[in-house]
Parts: C-alpha cells; structure tokens; sequence
C-alpha cells in the first residue's frame, strides 16, 4: 500500500542525506519511491521547502500538496495568518494551481481539507510538527514498500525519527457522492416545478440552472481527475516494475502482489468515475 512517511533530521544536511538514503533503498529493490522532498525549518519557526526534484505526475501531486504540509508543519498559528506559506516556491506552485488557495484564504480549514483530498493524514503531520522544532529538517515522501524494517533502519542510521501513514483516497468517493446529492437535487426539484404554481415556475427553474452549473464544473472536474488518474496509474506501475527488476525473490513477489493490488484498484476507482460522469450527462439532460 502507498504510505506518506516523514522523517526528522537534526539539520538540512542530514535530510538531504536521507533522501540520498531513500532513494539507495529504491534502486536496490527495497522499496519504492513515488515522490520525495525535503523540508526545513528555521530558528524563526519559518518551514520552507529545501529540495523537490521530482517530474512527472507523481512529484507534481506531492508539490500541489507541499503548501499545506508546510502550513501544518509551521503551527496552527502561522497557518492561521498564511505567513507559514510564504517564501516557499512549492507553496507558489500550489496556489497557482487551486489547490493550495484554501490554504491561504481559508486558513487551518483550507489547509486540513487540501491534506485530506490528497489522502496525506494530517493528523501525523501534527505529530511531526512536534518532533519538528526550529532548526530541523524533513524528509517527506510517497513510498510504497513491502517492508518496514529497511527504511527504519537506515534512517535511524541517519539518525531521522520516522513517521508513516498509509494515504488514503478520499476524493473519488466524494464525487460520487456529490453527484449522487446533485442528481438527486436536479430530480427533485422538476418534480417540484411540474407541481408549482405558475408565480414560482420561474424561481424554481432558476434553481435548476444554479444546479446544473454545479453539476458542469463537477464534471468538468471528475474529468481532470481521470486524467489525473491514469498517468498517476502509469507512473507508479513504472516505479513497481524497477523495484521488481530489481528486488530479490522474496521481495520481488510482494512487489509482483502489489502491482496487482494498483491494478485493481485503479479498475475499482475509474468505475467509480466513469459512473459519476453518467450521473453528472443524466443531470444536464
């Protein structure tokens, strides 16, 4: 299973080494990795991101999400303000794409429901916000891994103090659910105008219009999330596919069940796009 983990250093310097580390364990085999970075945080409390080299849609949906770690990372407080956000070029990226805007208008709700739609828990953020103190650095990346014991072993050599969370993913399951409530609306609500006196004809099918609006852009967004989810698909398949390369036997067969697992969870999450978008061409009709 996909896992966040976080892992505190005493400085930059030994989280850059541990990302060294980390991607040591992927090309022997041991585990795989999607996407990492390095975030710091200085003796002024400010958190800022150090180093994020990854391309591709892995490492651009980790950098989409960077501003709300970094906001988490830095206190409730500095989210509050927005201040925790700035001189961070991750965070820049974020807001121009949307996805952080919440971050910076919203304050600590903006940032918490970012987290929560990109399956990172916040709540061992929150956790490594307090191992995080002034001073310090973080490894933070997206892992697969069929063992624990031999990313815990060489940060801990590094001396890094590790945090893991399976990701979860949420927003698929809130699509359908939002379109299921907005179908369920539009229906609704023309059984009512079929029933409505001719003085409320007119406001009720304004409702309509608000409605099929909603529905549009939810579509227009399902859409981007197919996407979205195909070449993020692609590209964790590929990373799959190195570790069994080059994994030993024991290994390489977990890794051969967990390709497997993304390849039938993929199946499972793009029904349940495929069925929201028939939901969201029903309602426009």
């Amino acid at each position: 299973m996909e896992k966040f983990i976080a892992v505190v250093f005493e400085n930059d310097d030994t989280a850059f080494m541990g990302e060294t580390t980390l991607r040591g364990l992927h090309s022997d085999g041991e585990l795989a990795v999607y996407a990492a970075a390095v975030i710091g945080k200085d003796l002024d409390g400010k958190v800022e991101v150090k180093k994020l080299e990854d391309e591709g849609p892995l490492g651009t949906a980790l950098g989409l999400v960077l501003g709300g770690m970094v906001g988490v990372l830095a206190g409730p407080l500095a989210v509050a303000s927005g201040a925790a956000l700035a001189g961070s070029a991750a965070a820049a990226t974020a807001a121009a794409s949307g996805m952080a805007v919440g971050s910076m208008t919203g304050g600590l709700f903006g940032v918490y429901r970012d987290l929560w739609v990109a399956g990172i828990d916040s709540a061992m953020l929150d956790e490594v916000s307090v191992e995080l103190l002034p001073g310090k650095s973080c490894l933070v990346a997206s892992v697969d891994e069929v063992w624990t014991s031999p990313l815990d072993v060489k940060m801990g050599e590094a001396g890094g103090v590790v945090f893991r969370k399976a990701r979860t993913d949420a927003i698929d399951d809130q699509y359908a659910a939002d379109m299921t409530e907005l179908d369920r609306e539009i229906v609704e609500l023309k059984d009512e105008w079929r029933q409505s006196s001719e003085e409320t004809k007119q406001v009720i099918h304004d409702k309509i219009d608000e409605a099929k609006a909603k529905v549009a852009e939810a579509k227009e967004n399902i859409s981007r999330r197919m996407d979205e989810l195909d070449s993020q698909t692609e590209a964790r398949l590929l990373a799959i596919d190195e570790q069994i390369s080059a994994a030993n036997e024991s290994t390489r067969q977990k890794f051969e069940r967990r390709k497997a697992e993304i390849q039938s969870d993929y199946k499972e999450r793009k029904s349940k796009l495929d069925a929201s978008i028939a939901l969201a061409k029903e309602a426009l009709t």
